[in-house]
């Protein structure tokens, strides 16, 4: 809420001869005169006090109920959704969610991806309400409040995520509930974001970057379908009808859902509302699962080397080098610790040694489904005469420490990074959050 203690004003006009600009005290006047008038709503705006009727709800009561890792309690509904709650005490006043089921857009068949093209399913989103209210209505209605419920169609998995303050904690439950149960398809929001991406689209799509990572998800992904990239192409190959018809398929009952809750909420306090909410998700006879989507990256040994014009001339440099590797607890800390090594050789070498970039940006990531390989990625943007040796540099020292392991240096401030963030990551609801899926 904007109060005369947090208020900051800007003006800002061009320096013209003869425009008279304001004064301190005649901007403070309108602020004022704003701020005594009496303004009524337009008329025929109703606003909504309530987003649904609650004691329509049926619900469903805890059936089972048992404590499990981290302390955490797990119960499982009548209606067979198991929820998982922690109650933590390092974020005051906060509170996050997340809903999953497995099957995400592994389940969504080829032709109908370009309607949940990210750019366009999330602008799309953004515009959308929930159920009878409109976007514009339910920004009204949740105003005042610190909410937020959003729909997550992730590669395997199908759900919702959210996070509220413990005064909305109820409202929260409500979006929950609404966008599970009776999402919204309004055509006036589709028709925004599909004006919207096709204004910016002409301009967006002639920038280097675009045509990078174009490139880039080409090459790796050996042209693969199921990689969709934003063009006027795949605009005009999705529809509203499609995610309408594929929403409702993802979102159709409850079979197979975990909730897992962690925050600033007391157990006994939290029980009706998941009780009643939660509980009151259409219950299910078969829980979907996911399946393998053929979206695997190459194995091949590929060179893209591909030019554009730009009126600063630089080269962008990114290597991806594919693993096979097993996914297991130590190797996910021997892949973060190798990450944090690789940053600071790259900083050393690339930056400080040859001065040829601002810096290389080292991704490593361990798959898990559904296959389980290592993924490395390397990434500089440099002078095009330089590109080649440092990409050379940068192969040259990951083989390095493949066959010779790191150094006692190395070693020592990769175990105090750890020592230092593990702690840090811990005080927070979203490591536990994620911890427990």
């Amino acid at each position: 809420m904007i109060t005369p203690e947090n208020m900051v004003v800007i003006y800002k006009a061009a320096q013209k001869e003869g425009l008279a600009h304001p004064a301190e005290s005649d901007i403070m006047a309108v602020i004022k005169e704003v701020e005594s008038a009496e303004i009524e709503a337009p008329a025929g705006e109703a606003i909504a006090s309530e987003l649904l009727d609650a004691s329509a709800l049926k619900g469903s009561k805890v059936k089972k109920s048992k404590e499990i890792l981290f302390g955490a309690t797990e119960w499982t509904l009548k209606n067979g959704v198991n929820v998982i709650l922690l109650p933590t005490e390092y974020e005051k006043d906060r509170i996050q969610f997340i809903l999953y089921r497995e099957g995400g857009s592994s389940l969504i068949a080829t032709e109908d991806l370009p309607s949940f093209e990210p750019n366009l399913y999330s602008m799309f989103s953004d515009y959308n309400g929930v159920a009878g209210f409109s976007g514009t209505t339910l920004a009204k209605m949740l105003s005042g409040k610190q909410v937020g419920v959003s729909t997550d169609i992730s590669t395997f998995n199908t759900g919702l995520s959210g996070s509220s303050t413990v005064k909305d904690l109820e409202t929260m439950f409500q979006l929950l509930y609404l966008r599970y149960t009776q999402p919204r398809f309004d055509a006036d929001a589709y028709k925004q974001a599909d004006e919207t991406l096709r204004s910016i689209l002409p301009n967006y799509v002639n920038q280097p970057n675009y045509k990078l990572q174009s490139e880039l998800t080409k090459t790796i992904y050996e042209n693969n379908p199921r990689e969709i990239i934003i063009s006027e192409d795949v605009l005009n190959k999705a529809s509203l009808e499609t995610i309408e018809r594929v929403t409702k398929e993802l979102y159709k009952d409850a079979a197979g859902l975990t909730m897992i809750m962690v925050g600033d909420f007391d157990i006994d306090e939290v029980k009706p509302l998941v009780e009643k909410y939660v509980g009151s998700l259409p219950k299910g006879k078969k829980a979907p699962k996911w399946v393998d989507p053929n979206e695997d990256i190459t194995k091949k040994s590929v060179v893209n080397d591909f030019k554009v014009d730009m009126q600063t001339p630089k080269a962008t440099a990114i290597q991806v080098i594919r693993v096979d590797d097993k996914y297991t607890a130590d190797n996910a800390v021997v892949y973060h610790a190798l990450e944090y090594i690789l940053n600071m050789l790259y900083t050393e070498t690339l930056r400080e040694d040859e001065g040829g970039t601002y810096g290389a940006s080292v991704s490593l990531e361990l798959m898990r489904i559904p296959k389980q390989f290592g993924m490395l990625q390397v990434a500089f943007e440099t002078n095009p005469s330089s590109a080649d040796k440092l990409r050379q540099l940068a192969l040259d020292g990951l083989r390095g420490i493949a066959e010779n392991g790191p150094t006692a240096e190395q070693y020592e401030k990769t175990v105090k990074n750890l020592e230092k963030n593990i702690p840090e990551r811990k005080i927070t609801n979203s490591y536990w959050l994620y911890s427990l899926k």
